[in-house]
């Protein structure tokens, strides 16, 4: 439960991710395995068309997703940027992203109930239960954020969900930690969602 509490934390509102008291609790968090990466092995994903960009603590893997019922020849498809660690056997973070072109109608388009709902619907899809949203609205975008526990295959799973909305393009992420507490695992899911932020 404390696992979880914490994760709300920093992930109920992006908007604060940047704020020092945040830190503090994320190095508290860690400081049993703190991790020492050099920033040299970290990636940014930052694709040039996107609003937005993440940080991933080493390079992520890049794949094709097509919506189904659709051949990738069909112009459709779009890729899907997958970061996978594993913990000592223990504990797995698993976290996709994909950021699309999208004109400055979808940004009009994209209210309090839209968001919501897309939400809704990836917590469906991954058999969330209690799902928490929150959604905040800046000038430039909007970002919908999601969290909730399930189950993977005998694992505990807490599940984040997040879209964020720009003028030209809608980034979604889908974050999943299973397994066991670890220490190093719940810090490195957590940095890398309170990374997100829009481009400078």
């Amino acid at each position: 439960m404390k696992r979880l509490l914490f994760l709300i934390l920093i992930l109920s509102a992006p908007a604060l991710a940047q704020d020092k008291d945040l830190d503090t609790v994320l190095n508290e968090t860690a400081k049993t395995e703190k991790i020492e990466k050099q920033d040299s092995t970290k990636s940014i994903y930052a694709p040039t068309h996107c609003d937005f960009e993440t940080t991933f603590p080493e390079e992520p893997f890049v794949g094709t997703r097509c919506p189904q019922g659709v051949t990738r020849s069909s112009g459709k498809c779009y890729d899907v940027t997958n970061y996978t660690m594993v913990y000592n056997l223990k504990s797995t973070v698993d976290v996709s992203v994909t950021c699309v072109p999208s004109p400055e109608e979808n940004f009009k388009r994209y209210n309090d109930r839209v968001i919501q709902t897309v939400l809704n619907g990836m917590s469906k899809t991954a058999e969330i239960t209690d799902p928490s949203i929150n959604i905040t609205e800046k000038e430039d975008h909007r970002i919908g954020t999601l969290i909730g526990t399930g189950k993977q295959g005998k694992q505990n799973r807490i599940y984040n969900a997040q879209i964020w909305i720009g003028k030209n393009s809608i980034m979604t992420i889908e974050a999943k930690l299973i397994g066991r507490t670890h220490h190093e695992a719940d810090a490195v899911f957590a940095e890398i969602l309170k990374s997100v932020r829009v481009k400078k």
